[in-house]
């Protein structure tokens, strides 16, 4: 989605006009076979979280704390529960995450969550 006219070179690509909340509901419910993926910015995942429009979250974590830029998950955003699909580690240390929608567990806090944890085996 933007709001200049982009001239794509790759295969499968198409620029998506006018309400994107809106365009991007109507992509899936084409009568299509493919995966329709995107990557980058975080306001265009908000937005798809938002709407309930994301069947998988892909995430990559760098063992680097950056300490600035924006946050995918701003504080005061209603909780998003999510169930692990798969997980990898690469040799650098970088964890690539694959997440599904998960079913709401009620009103979870951070603080519930943390009952969760334990120490990772060694």
């Amino acid at each position: 989605m933007s709001h200049q006219q982009l001239e794509f070179t790759w295969r499968n690509s198409e620029q998506l006009r006018g309400d994107f909340i809106e365009a991007v509901t109507a992509l899936k419910n084409e009568p299509a076979d493919g995966t329709i993926g995107m990557s980058g910015s975080i306001a265009v995942v908000r937005q798809l979280l938002a709407a309930g429009l994301l069947d998988e979250l892909h995430l990559l974590v760098h063992p680097i704390a950056v300490r600035k830029g924006m946050r995918l998950f701003d504080e005061g955003d209603p909780p998003i529960p999510f169930a692990l699909i798969s997980s990898q580690t690469f040799r650098t240390g970088v964890l690539n995450l694959v997440y599904a929608p998960a079913e709401p567990a009620g009103s979870a806090s951070y603080e519930d969550a943390k009952v969760h944890l334990s120490q990772p085996e060694r």
